[in-house]
C-alpha cells in the first residue's frame, strides 16, 4: 500500500513541476516535455493500478 501512494505522488508531483516550469519560469522543448510528463502519468497509473492486478 505504501509504494502504491509513493508512486502515486512521485507521478503528480513530477507532472505539476514540468507544467508549471513550462508554463510560467521557461519554455521546456516537446523533446524533453512530452517523455517526462509520459513518465509522470505511468507512475500515477501504475501506483492506481498496482493493488488490483498484482495480489
Amino acid at each position: 500500500m505504501k509504494d502504491k501512494s509513493i508512486l502515486i505522488k512521485t507521478g503528480i508531483i513530477i507532472y505539476i513541476v514540468i507544467s508549471g516550469i513550462d508554463r510560467f519560469v521557461y519554455y521546456i522543448p516537446n523533446v524533453i516535455y512530452i517523455p517526462l510528463s509520459v513518465i509522470g502519468i505511468m507512475l500515477i497509473l501504475v501506483g492506481f493500478f498496482k493493488d488490483k492486478y498484482i495480489s
